[in-house]
């Protein structure tokens, strides 16, 4: 099975620290992102050979060798989805996962999207509210719905949530497509949308294949899982993560 790494943006929340390089080389614990990444396919299963990254922002940096690279030469006027756009070729031959380059996650969760039978799955953290907690005030001021149903269907993400009780998990940028599932992206962004094809972003185009009836399989996890968004969020994670990032290699 393939991977896609969306590994094109700058990360501008992270001030000083991606002044000259990508988000994804900011270090945490003294290794950097994507480092932390490749480590967890790696321990997945995930072979180099298997494994795309989508580059933008300082393209040249990229350390890795032994991948296939993409690049999305409009990274400052477009979204995650644009990015993964490049690789349309990959995800319209055969099955891929799709990962956010600036996240923490374990290997358990890729696997876990590796076995399953759904054209299209993403995971789930159970655990975000503590996460959220720790990083802001409010949690409610920064996180968005993410209802289930049945079967671990998902029925609702992306809107502004009214009480904790509509967030039923934290939506991990982990995502696996089929080439089925893809096929129904590429109808539906062809349909009026919340946002444009250039500045759509994955949580809103999940909910427009939802509206779409396009059944989206959710898998839970409560394994270590970080979202590395600002400054603040590492700080955070050094302090009250460390030893478990530590065991994480």
């Amino acid at each position: 099975m393939k991977t896609i790494i969306l590994a094109a943006g700058r990360g501008s929340r992270l001030g000083e620290r991606t002044k000259d390089r990508p988000k994804c080389m900011c270090t945490l614990l003294g290794r950097t992102l994507l480092d932390r990444c490749l480590s967890s396919l790696a321990a997945a299963g995930v072979e180099p050979a298997d494994t795309g990254i989508v580059t933008g922002y300082r393209s040249e940096m990229f350390p890795v060798s032994n991948v296939t690279y993409f690049h999305n030469p409009d990274w400052e006027k477009t979204n995650m989805f644009w990015s993964l756009t490049m690789a349309r070729e990959w995800l319209k031959a055969e099955p891929c996962i799709v990962c956010y380059s600036d996240v923490v996650f374990s290997p358990g969760a890729v696997r876990s999207l590796a076995e399953c039978g759904a054209p299209l799955a993403i995971t789930y953290y159970t655990g975000y509210w503590d996460l959220w907690s720790r990083r802001m005030e409010n949690p409610l001021s920064d996180l968005e719905t993410f209802k289930l149903g049945p079967e671990g269907r998902l029925v609702e993400i992306g809107k502004l949530p009214q009480n904790r009780e509509e967030i039923q998990g934290q939506f991990m940028g982990l995502l696996r497509f089929t080439p089925e599932s893809w096929a129904w992206v590429e109808e539906t962004i062809r349909l009026p949308m919340a946002k444009t094809v250039e500045k759509l972003d994955m949580t809103t185009l999940l909910q427009e294949l939802l509206q779409q009836g396009r059944p989206v399989r959710a898998l839970p996890t409560s394994d270590l899982w970080l979202e590395c968004d600002s400054q603040q969020d590492i700080e955070v994670y050094e302090r009250d993560f460390a030893e478990e990032l530590r065991e994480k290699g």
